[in-house]
């Protein structure tokens, strides 16, 4: 505030200093990009679901084949364009879609969608479980019952759920027996009398009993009790001989509709973040180490935008054109700045094109495992009980895992699509996140605000979304620009390995791979391999930085005494 003094002395009045142009420049320009990136990761998404209930579930490969954009996409993207559209019509006539009635209709309706994709994607059994986590965690109509109780009914009917999956039907129903005689005989109301010494014998000897039962039963007559794992196969398999595997296809419609119709209020979130935008651009300006890598980022951001218009050629030769034996393995020149491979096609330019499928898989893998990570790790640690203790150990098996050979072999299987690289990057990427967001909702859910909010009587998911996830946003922030420098690392080595479509647009490893293979290094043509090394080396270095500084813009304790 600058203070202005009259002429007449006698009052002082205050003026409002003029917000400079950039922060408004840098929030407006900000809330685009991430919006416009929302915009094009949802409907990848949803492009991915389409075609895999499509190919893999409703048995329609020919339509995929036959058609460059099959009709089903084309019906699903038009319904997320309609609901989108009508969702901002409600908003400009000021319509309170998610409030109350209506908001509470929108969310059941996406919980049911899930559950109804679930079941036909990933069988009865994930599905009967993630009901159950959704709808009947915490059952309204058992509000007596204690901490230990509602474990072993959570415990018990997922255990029997999972035997079911995998057609045990006798270790089904002892964990059945156990889990009732820990809910309502542990303590029995007959024999009220017994000390404590007097009842743990009776608590061993009863569960002993039914583990022998269940070992000896599963040792000599397992065969004979082996079922079918019904519960283990996606509902397509049940329709698709009945002749109504076009049913398979529904899931992906139902999803896009309270999807899209809830994305109006997401993109109205972001619009209200910019003064948190501006605040951060405010003192991210002060560290010369962020700006050097806002630079570095925001130059080959920038070529990979404009790639066909920076590039002097295609990033390859254009199809059934003659090959000129001349134009083959030439050194640098005036026409080709970085000389021509083996195909005859320009280096540089397969270059610059590369940078736009290693930044497109860097950043979309970083978010899917942030998005991941942060699910499990806000559950995880927000809720604990055996739901944090499941998440956790699940969490540590992927820790534990070779991630790159397993990497090989998922594209092995699975394809070698860029879509297929992306995911196998994401679930192997999550655990980092998953771990430290579970930390810190672990000391959030302890503190007086959480505590406020509960004897507010506010739910746990508003208070999961309104209170512990802002707090943890810092970290997620930190963890999302690290990912993105180890996603690009991952594709670049398996690209390098040829695990990779090869013959596709390049990405940096991809051209890598084809110097290698061509013995560039023996051969000393390091116009080749050492180009796209350093482009790698660069774009590590800048995202290190910015979150560098970014940790010391979010955490006080890290900035330091500014001269």
């Amino acid at each position: 505030m600058n203070e202005e003094v009259l002429d007449n002395k006698d009052s002082v009045e205050m003026k409002s200093e003029r917000k400079p142009i950039h922060l408004s420049i840098v929030s407006i320009g900000a809330f685009l990009l991430i919006t416009l990136v929302l915009l094009v990761m949802m409907d990848m998404f949803i492009v991915y679901i389409a075609e895999n209930l499509a190919i893999s579930h409703a048995g329609v490969a020919e339509l995929a084949t036959d058609e460059p954009v099959p009709s089903y996409i084309m019906a699903i993207r038009a319904s997320a364009i309609l609901c989108l559209t009508i969702s901002i019509w409600f908003g400009l006539l000021g319509s309170k879609m998610y409030l109350h009635r209506p908001g509470r209709i929108l969310q059941l309706l996406l919980k049911i969608s899930v559950v109804f994709l679930i079941f036909i994607m990933f069988g009865a059994g994930i599905g009967i479980i993630l009901t159950f986590a959704i709808f009947f965690w915490s059952p309204t109509f058992l509000p007596d019952w204690e901490d230990r109780e509602l474990n072993i009914y959570r415990a018990g009917f997922i255990g029997i759920v999972i035997s079911l999956m995998f057609g045990q039907l006798v270790l089904s129903i002892g964990i059945c027996i156990l889990t009732f005689f820990g809910i309502y005989v542990w303590n029995p109301r007959q024999f009220a009398e017994w000390g404590s010494r007097k009842l743990i014998i009776f608590r061993v000897v009863f569960i002993g009993i039914v583990l022998s039962i269940i070992s000896v039963e599963m040792i000599l007559t397992g065969a004979s009790f082996n079922l079918h794992p019904t519960f283990g196969l996606p509902l397509s398999s049940f329709l698709t001989p009945l002749g109504a595997g076009i049913v398979s296809l529904a899931p992906g419609l139902v999803v896009v509709i309270p999807l899209y119709l809830f994305l109006p209020k997401v993109i109205r979130d972001l619009w209200n973040m910019r003064p948190s935008i501006e605040t951060f651009w405010r003192e991210f300006l002060y560290h010369p180490m962020g700006m050097i890598g806002l630079v570095i980022i925001g130059s080959i951001v920038i070529m990979a935008i404009f790639a066909p218009y920076i590039a002097p050629y295609y990033w390859r030769n254009p199809v059934g054109a003659p090959i000129n034996l001349e134009d083959l393995l030439q050194p640098p020149s005036a026409e080709h700045l970085l000389g021509t491979n083996h195909r005859g096609e320009d280096i540089f330019s397969r270059i610059i094109y590369g940078s736009q499928i290693s930044l497109l898989i860097g950043f979309a893998a970083s978010m899917v495992a942030v998005f991941l990570g942060t699910a499990i790790g806000l559950l995880s640690g927000y809720y604990g009980g055996i739901l944090d203790v499941i998440l956790m150990r699940i969490t540590d098996v992927f820790l534990c895992l070779p991630t790159l050979p397993l990497m090989l072999i998922f594209l092995v299987l699975f394809g070698q699509g860029l879509q297929n690289v992306i995911i196998v990057i994401a679930i192997l990427g999550w655990t980092g996140t998953a771990r430290m967001v579970r930390s810190e909702a672990l000391s959030l859910r302890e503190r007086p605000l959480t505590e406020a909010a509960h004897a507010l009587g506010a739910s746990d998911g508003y208070i999961l979304i309104h209170h512990i996830l802002p707090n943890t946003l810092p970290l997620i922030l930190a963890n999302m620009i690290l990912g993105v420098v180890s996603a690009i690392l991952s594709e670049a080595g398996i690209a390098f390995l040829g695990f990779v479509d090869i013959h596709g647009q390049p990405s940096w490893g991809i051209v890598l791979h084809w110097a290698w293979k061509n013995a560039a290094l023996l051969a000393n043509k390091w116009w080749w391999f050492i180009p796209p090394g350093l482009l790698i080396m660069l774009t590590t270095l800048g995202f290190v930085f910015i979150s560098h500084t970014a940790d010391k813009v979010v955490n006080p304790r890290l900035r330091g005494r500014r001269k």
